[in-house]
């Protein structure tokens, strides 16, 4: 029978792991989590990029839940299926490297879903933030569909400096000095925090779960629209500075 200390013995390399656990929440919480998910998937023929696409799923229903929705307990609804995407994001990958099964559309398909859940998300909390700003509307009078433009915004913050440095990776003959942004195993505090903080699998979605148990949103939305603002401008000055 195969169990979580199996595939996490031979899914998670000391390099990887150095690497990986700098994401708190995603290391310790949702990587475990997701290797007692991978088990049935392992006794299937389902191939890891067929979770990569099944992952899309509980993505769009937690979008329309979120922004549709209407009540407490629909929005945690949709945040718990933002939050099987996060452990479906690591089933693809713990299938690939426990059967072996690589293929080089592997990570495409991995990108695709992971791109989908970050403009997705965000976009989606602002839609909710929309209906139910929450506390902040007591304070400071705030045009609702301005909450789903920041929110939109947020997410093309998130994406456009992966973009950026994809395209520079594959242009820059030096592709170590353009790679070694995407290096977390040698990120000081700085880089650490932002990196808990904005990683769509790691404490963003736990900031998240909160915001919508305490009637946050508005305040959510507001706080991810700079912070991705300013890690985007920072990203890009990091990635063009690496050039000259």
């Amino acid at each position: 029978m195969i169990t979580p200390k199996d595939i996490k013995n031979k899914t998670m390399t000391e390099e990887k792991k150095k690497s990986a656990k700098n994401d708190y929440f995603a290391f310790y919480i949702g990587r475990p989590i997701s290797y007692i998910l991978t088990i049935p998937f392992l006794y299937t023929s389902i191939s890891p990029n067929a979770v990569s696409l099944i992952s899309i799923i509980p993505i769009i229903i937690g979008f329309l839940l979120m922004g549709l929705g209407n009540s407490l307990s629909l929005y945690i609804i949709g945040w718990i299926c933002f939050f099987l995407w996060n452990l479906l994001d690591g089933v693809d990958g713990n299938i690939a490297r426990y059967k072996e099964q690589f293929s080089k559309m592997g990570s495409v398909y991995d990108a695709m879903s992971g791109y989908i859940a970050m403009i997705f998300s965000f976009f989606a909390w602002g839609w909710a933030a929309s209906h139910h700003p929450g506390l902040l509307a007591q304070y400071i009078p705030i045009p609702d569909e301005t909450y789903i433009v920041l929110g939109a915004l947020s997410g093309i913050f998130q994406i456009f400096p992966r973009f950026i440095m994809h395209k520079a990776m594959t242009t820059v003959p030096d592709l170590n000095t353009v790679s070694g942004v995407k290096d977390k195993s040698e990120y000081g505090i700085l880089k650490l925090t932002a990196l808990n903080l904005i990683s769509i699998s790691g404490m963003c979605q736990v900031l998240m779960l909160v915001a919508v148990l305490f009637n946050l949103l508005a305040i959510f939305t507001i706080a991810y629209f700079v912070l991705n603002l300013l890690v985007m401008l920072l990203s890009l000055g990091s990635i063009f500075k690496r050039e000259r």
